[in-house]
């Protein structure tokens, strides 16, 4: 199945278009209420977008690739390219960037433009990626914004094996209670007449 263009849905503040270009959305990708996909920006198959986050194709196209995993309050702006299986921790920014497949990025971590992080390597949580920082595959980096050196160290196996399929039983639950782009809940789901009054 071919990712398809969607228009502006108020309901789920996702899929907005922004001047000719539409989100491209493939049919199995999953998006919360309340995440706003704008332009240029195509989200692959099996791709998940949670509560709060903001992917602005307006200037440049984003791209997310299979079963990755963008939680929430995560914020994409710039050309950003991220691979499959990656997970961009809640509230993290990526700008201008590339994220090899199987890379993890911690909660809050910021990475700019230019830089690149390579497959299976992981941001740890609150770490800044400066403009044109290479990022070795299978590595883990941490650093800070105060400056400090950036470290990095090899990725054990395990850590490989954590991979964004792990959220598919959540996202199923959630799709059950119409969770899905504002889709409504199964009809047996739906408020009963006198629900309010027991």
């Amino acid at each position: 199945m071919r990712a398809r263009a969607v228009g502006w849905n108020p309901a789920a503040t996702a899929g907005m278009a922004f001047g000719r270009h539409r989100p491209r959305i493939h049919p199995t990708a999953f998006l919360t209420v309340g995440t706003y996909v704008v332009g240029r920006v195509t989200v692959g198959a099996r791709a998940s977008i949670w509560f709060g986050a903001v992917l602005r194709g307006d200037f440049e196209p984003i791209r997310i690739g299979e079963e990755s995993l963008i939680e929430d309050n995560v914020v994409l702006h710039g050309r950003v390219v991220v691979g499959r299986r990656c997970v961009i921790g809640h509230g993290a920014i990526l700008h201008g960037c590339t994220i090899g497949d199987g890379a993890v990025i911690g909660a809050n971590a910021v990475v700019f433009d230019r830089a690149r992080v390579g497959a299976g390597a992981m941001v740890t949580a609150g770490s800044v990626v400066y403009p044109k920082t290479r990022i070795p595959p299978r590595t883990l980096f941490r650093n800070s914004a105060a400056g400090n050196h950036p470290v990095t160290e090899p990725v054990g196996t395990r850590m490989q094996r954590w991979q964004a399929t792990s959220y598919r039983r959540v996202i199923a639950t959630y799709r059950t209670a119409g969770a899905d782009r504002g889709r409504p809940a199964p009809a047996d789901r739906r408020p009963r007449r006198g629900d309010a009054r027991r």
